[in-house]
């Protein structure tokens, strides 16, 4: 649509708007955009730091003490002692021994 060339200037006719409000709406924009990223990224990192607390170190140190006196007992139960003579003192040593793959299978919970 033209404009009449008897009317040079018409009063809603803007050409450009307020500098300023350009500014201050690109500066909030961006504002907003930063603080949105930062919340999304605390939201995820406090969800993953939690899990891994919670799965990693929030161990129950009666259940953990309960397990490693449990296994201790298993292992003291199948230990026998072992002696052996010693030709340097002229005498026996004995030794607690345990067979390895025993001791594995009890430590890793399987026996």
């Amino acid at each position: 649509m033209s404009n009449p060339h008897e009317q040079t200037h018409l009063i809603e006719d803007h050409e450009d708007p307020d500098g300023w409000a350009t500014w201050a709406i690109g500066i909030g924009g961006a504002f907003l955009m930063i603080t949105t990223v930062a919340i999304a990224c605390g939201i995820y990192y406090r969800s993953a730091t939690t899990e891994a607390f919670d799965k990693n170190v929030n161990i129950r140190y009666e259940q953990r003490d309960m397990v490693l006196a449990a296994q201790q007992a298993v292992l003291e139960e199948s230990a026998r002692w072992v002696s052996r003579e010693n030709p340097s003192a002229s005498g026996t040593i004995e030794h607690l021994v345990i067979p390895i793959d025993h001791a594995m299978d009890i430590v890793a919970g399987n026996d």
